[in-house]
């Protein structure tokens, strides 16, 4: 059975909230960092999403895949950029990234769009 893309941004978040609670310096550091890498600056805070996006389906990470895209869609990213990142993890990353475009990319964008 597929997970829904909101239960998968619920139980990234409420883990990272559970190791917090183990390692708060350490979750607090990392959140610092990545908090930082993904400002804006001389690419947008958008575009660097839409990298991570193509990272996370090259990768085949499920979670990451549905972060990135949940912060593209509220980003305003259009669905062309989207498509465009997935073009580019297909070519970067070949079959498997394509596979995981067209199936896990294709229907977390349509749940977060339709509940957008």
């Amino acid at each position: 059975m597929e997970r829904k893309a909101h239960t998968i941004l619920e139980e990234y978040r409420n883990g990272i909230e559970q190791l917090s609670e183990h390692l708060p310096k350490t979750i607090q550091e990392y959140n610092r960092f990545t908090g930082e890498a993904f400002n804006d600056g001389e690419v947008t805070k958008a575009n660097k999403h839409l990298m991570a996006l193509a990272i996370s389906l090259k990768e085949g990470d499920e979670p990451s895949i549905t972060y990135h895209m949940d912060q593209c869609v509220a980003m305003d990213c259009s669905d062309q950029e989207i498509y465009e990142s997935m073009g580019v993890a297909a070519a970067y990353g070949g079959g498997e990234a394509m596979s995981q475009s067209v199936t896990k990319g294709f229907e977390i964008l349509k749940q977060l769009r339709n509940q957008s």
